[in-house]
Protein backbone atom coordinates (compact mmCIF):
# COMPACT_ATOMS: atom_id res chain seq x y z
CA UNK A 1 0.00 0.00 0.00
CA UNK A 2 1.20 3.51 -0.80
CA UNK A 3 1.62 6.16 1.91
CA UNK A 4 -0.56 9.10 2.85
CA UNK A 5 0.89 12.60 2.77
CA UNK A 6 -0.70 14.51 5.61
CA UNK A 7 -0.59 18.29 5.81
CA UNK A 8 -1.12 19.57 9.35
CA UNK A 9 -1.49 23.15 10.48
CA UNK A 10 -3.97 25.56 11.98
CA UNK A 11 -7.15 26.61 10.21
CA UNK A 12 -6.35 29.14 7.51
CA UNK A 13 -2.70 28.08 7.09
CA UNK A 14 -3.17 27.27 3.40
CA UNK A 15 -3.41 23.47 3.52
CA UNK A 16 -6.31 23.23 1.06
CA UNK A 17 -4.73 25.62 -1.43
CA UNK A 18 -1.42 23.76 -1.25
CA UNK A 19 -3.12 20.40 -1.79
CA UNK A 20 -5.02 21.64 -4.84
CA UNK A 21 -1.80 23.02 -6.35
CA UNK A 22 0.18 19.86 -5.52
CA UNK A 23 -2.39 17.75 -7.37
CA UNK A 24 -1.55 19.66 -10.54
CA UNK A 25 2.16 18.91 -10.12
CA UNK A 26 1.93 15.28 -9.01
CA UNK A 27 -0.50 13.11 -11.00
CA UNK A 28 0.15 10.15 -8.67
CA UNK A 29 -1.51 11.99 -5.77
CA UNK A 30 -5.19 11.57 -4.94
CA UNK A 31 -7.18 13.44 -2.33
CA UNK A 32 -7.90 11.19 0.60
CA UNK A 33 -11.42 12.09 1.63
CA UNK A 34 -12.42 12.09 5.26
CA UNK A 35 -15.91 11.19 6.31
CA UNK A 36 -17.56 13.87 8.45
CA UNK A 37 -20.79 14.86 10.10
CA UNK A 38 -20.05 18.57 9.71
CA UNK A 39 -22.11 20.65 7.26
CA UNK A 40 -20.72 21.75 3.90
CA UNK A 41 -19.25 25.22 4.06
CA UNK A 42 -18.34 25.69 0.41
CA UNK A 43 -18.63 23.75 -2.88
CA UNK A 44 -15.02 22.51 -2.89
CA UNK A 45 -15.71 20.67 0.38
CA UNK A 46 -16.97 17.76 -1.75
CA UNK A 47 -13.38 17.24 -2.95
CA UNK A 48 -12.18 16.59 0.60
CA UNK A 49 -15.12 15.08 2.46
CA UNK A 50 -17.84 12.49 2.29
CA UNK A 51 -20.70 14.01 4.28
CA UNK A 52 -22.53 11.54 6.49
CA UNK A 53 -25.11 11.66 9.23
CA UNK A 54 -24.52 10.68 12.85
CA UNK A 55 -26.62 7.56 12.20
CA UNK A 56 -24.43 6.56 9.23
CA UNK A 57 -21.33 7.14 11.35
CA UNK A 58 -22.71 4.87 14.08
CA UNK A 59 -23.53 2.10 11.58
CA UNK A 60 -20.01 2.22 10.10
CA UNK A 61 -18.53 2.18 13.61
CA UNK A 62 -20.64 -0.83 14.59
CA UNK A 63 -19.47 -2.65 11.43
CA UNK A 64 -15.80 -1.92 12.31
CA UNK A 65 -15.31 -0.03 9.03
CA UNK A 66 -13.57 3.02 10.54
CA UNK A 67 -9.99 3.75 11.53
CA UNK A 68 -11.13 6.05 14.36
CA UNK A 69 -13.58 8.79 15.22
CA UNK A 70 -12.34 12.27 16.10
CA UNK A 71 -14.32 15.24 17.33
CA UNK A 72 -13.32 18.71 16.19
CA UNK A 73 -15.28 21.92 16.76
CA UNK A 74 -18.43 19.94 17.58
CA UNK A 75 -18.36 17.66 14.52
CA UNK A 76 -17.07 14.12 13.90
CA UNK A 77 -14.40 13.05 11.44
CA UNK A 78 -13.26 9.58 10.47
CA UNK A 79 -11.67 7.49 7.75
CA UNK A 80 -13.28 4.48 6.13
CA UNK A 81 -10.85 1.53 5.93
CA UNK A 82 -12.22 0.10 2.67
CA UNK A 83 -12.09 3.51 0.97
CA UNK A 84 -8.48 4.03 2.13
CA UNK A 85 -7.34 0.58 1.08
CA UNK A 86 -8.82 1.00 -2.40
CA UNK A 87 -7.27 4.46 -2.82
CA UNK A 88 -3.83 3.51 -1.54
CA UNK A 89 -3.56 0.37 -3.67
CA UNK A 90 -2.87 2.47 -6.75
CA UNK A 91 -2.25 6.03 -5.60
CA UNK A 92 -0.56 8.11 -2.97
CA UNK A 93 -3.09 9.83 -0.73
CA UNK A 94 -2.89 13.46 0.31
CA UNK A 95 -5.05 15.14 2.93
CA UNK A 96 -5.26 17.91 5.47
CA UNK A 97 -5.15 16.06 8.77
CA UNK A 98 -5.12 16.78 12.46
CA UNK A 99 -2.42 15.32 14.65
CA UNK A 100 -4.72 12.83 16.36
CA UNK A 101 -5.94 11.65 12.95
CA UNK A 102 -2.37 10.91 11.92
CA UNK A 103 -1.83 8.92 15.09
CA UNK A 104 -5.03 6.93 14.51
CA UNK A 105 -4.12 6.21 10.88
CA UNK A 106 -0.69 4.99 11.94
CA UNK A 107 -2.21 2.78 14.64
CA UNK A 108 -4.48 1.30 11.93
CA UNK A 109 -1.37 0.36 9.92
CA UNK A 110 -1.14 3.19 7.38
CA UNK A 111 2.11 4.99 6.62
CA UNK A 112 1.68 8.75 6.99
CA UNK A 113 4.29 11.28 5.88
CA UNK A 114 3.72 14.50 7.84
CA UNK A 115 4.18 17.99 6.44
CA UNK A 116 3.57 20.73 8.99
CA UNK A 117 2.35 24.03 7.57
CA UNK A 118 3.13 27.08 9.68
CA UNK A 119 1.42 30.28 8.50
CA UNK A 120 3.28 33.58 8.52
CA UNK A 121 1.96 37.04 7.67
CA UNK A 122 -1.66 36.00 8.05
CA UNK A 123 -4.40 37.63 10.08
CA UNK A 124 -6.95 35.14 8.71
CA UNK A 125 -9.50 34.10 11.35
CA UNK A 126 -12.67 32.20 10.50
CA UNK A 127 -14.59 31.53 13.67
CA UNK A 128 -13.95 31.36 17.38
CA UNK A 129 -14.82 27.64 17.71
CA UNK A 130 -12.19 26.65 15.15
CA UNK A 131 -9.58 28.90 16.76
CA UNK A 132 -10.15 27.29 20.16
CA UNK A 133 -10.15 23.80 18.65
CA UNK A 134 -6.83 24.58 16.91
CA UNK A 135 -5.31 25.59 20.23
CA UNK A 136 -6.49 22.37 21.85
CA UNK A 137 -5.37 20.01 19.09
CA UNK A 138 -1.88 21.50 18.84
CA UNK A 139 -1.13 20.62 22.46
CA UNK A 140 -0.21 17.16 21.20
CA UNK A 141 3.31 16.67 19.97
CA UNK A 142 3.95 15.23 16.53
CA UNK A 143 7.22 14.98 14.70
CA UNK A 144 6.90 16.34 11.18
CA UNK A 145 8.89 14.95 8.26
CA UNK A 146 8.94 18.47 6.81
CA UNK A 147 8.08 21.87 8.28
CA UNK A 148 7.14 24.64 5.85
CA UNK A 149 6.43 28.27 6.61
CA UNK A 150 3.63 29.38 4.31
CA UNK A 151 3.74 33.13 3.80
CA UNK A 152 0.68 34.98 2.59
CA UNK A 153 2.79 37.70 0.98
CA UNK A 154 3.50 37.79 -2.75
CA UNK A 155 5.43 34.71 -3.82
CA UNK A 156 4.89 32.92 -0.51
CA UNK A 157 2.55 30.26 -1.86
CA UNK A 158 4.88 29.51 -4.76
CA UNK A 159 7.88 29.19 -2.44
CA UNK A 160 6.01 26.84 -0.09
CA UNK A 161 4.68 24.84 -3.02
CA UNK A 162 8.17 24.38 -4.46
CA UNK A 163 9.59 23.13 -1.14
CA UNK A 164 6.73 20.68 -0.63
CA UNK A 165 6.75 19.52 -4.26
CA UNK A 166 10.49 18.75 -4.11
CA UNK A 167 9.98 16.83 -0.88
CA UNK A 168 7.08 14.85 -2.32
CA UNK A 169 9.10 14.00 -5.43
CA UNK A 170 11.76 12.49 -3.16
CA UNK A 171 9.13 10.53 -1.20
CA UNK A 172 7.36 9.14 -4.26
CA UNK A 173 10.50 7.73 -5.90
Amino acid sequence: MKPIIGLVGPSGSGKTTLILELLKLHPDLRIMKSFTTRPRREPQDDLFYEFITNDELKKMEDANRLTHISEYAGNYYTNNKQYLNNLLCNSFGIAALVQSGINFLRLAGYKVIVIQITPVHSDFIRDINRIQADKNRFKNSLTADLIVENSFKDGGLQASLQIISNFITQQLT
